[in-house]
């Protein structure tokens, strides 16, 4: 358990940064996703706000499990070289 944490601890920039740009890439799609769509209330708020958090959450969680076992990988293998 104490070696997830630290590498978490070791990965809080790449997971601040992935969490920014997973965020950005959920808000463009669901806008996308929203105006091709063609349900006339697909652009109201109620109705894009639940996509765009259900996109982020899964997005996020990505994001938290993965990207540190990401980071650590490729940080010992520049380490090796």
């Amino acid at each position: 358990m104490r070696r997830l944490l630290e590498l978490w601890q070791h990965s809080a920039a790449v997971i601040g940064t992935g969490l920014l740009g997973s965020f950005l890439t959920c808000l463009v799609g669901t806008f996308v996703n929203a105006i091709f769509d063609t349900d006339v209330h697909a652009l109201e708020a109620a109705t894009f706000v639940r996509r765009l958090s259900l996109g982020y959450i899964g997005a996020a969680v990505v994001v938290v499990v993965a990207f540190p076992f990401m980071a650590n990988r490729r940080r010992l293998i520049s380490d090796d070289s």
